[in-house]
C-alpha cells in the first residue's frame, strides 16, 4: 500500500484542474527512498489508476479526453510517452491527470486532516 501523503498534492491540485504528469514524476522522485524512482513512478501510477482515484488522458479542444484500456496498458502508454521525452515532459507530455470522484473524496479527506 502506498502512503497517501505521496500523492496528496497531486489529488488536491486535481480538485481544481487537470494536472500535468510532471507532478506525479516529482512525487515519485521525492519518495522513491533508495529505489529506482521510475519503477516507483510506475507502481504509483498503477496504484492510482487501479484504485480509480485518477484517469490519464490528454487535453483536446473539447477538454480532457481519457485514455481507454486496462490499467497496465495505460501505465505503459504513459511510460512510452515519457521515454520519448527522456522523462523530462515539461508540459510536452500527452499524459495529463484528472481526478475521479473517488480521487476528489480522498483529496477532501486529506485536506480535513
Amino acid at each position: 500500500m502506498i502512503d497517501r501523503n505521496v500523492f496528496a498534492d497531486v489529488l488536491m491540485e486535481g480538485m481544481d484542474d487537470w494536472v500535468p504528469i510532471d507532478q506525479l514524476i516529482w512525487a515519485a522522485r521525492e519518495e522513491a527512498k533508495g529505489r529506482s524512482w521510475k519503477e516507483f513512478f510506475a507502481e504509483l501510477l498503477h496504484f492510482l489508476l487501479e484504485d480509480d482515484l485518477i484517469q490519464i488522458g490528454e487535453l483536446a479542444a473539447e477538454g480532457f479526453s481519457p485514455w481507454r484500456g486496462e490499467v497496465r496498458e495505460v501505465v505503459q502508454l504513459v511510460i512510452n510517452d515519457l521515454e520519448r521525452l527522456s522523462w523530462e515532459p515539461k508540459l510536452g507530455s500527452r499524459a495529463w491527470i484528472a481526478n475521479t470522484e473517488a480521487g476528489n473524496q480522498v483529496a477532501r479527506s486529506l485536506i480535513d486532516c
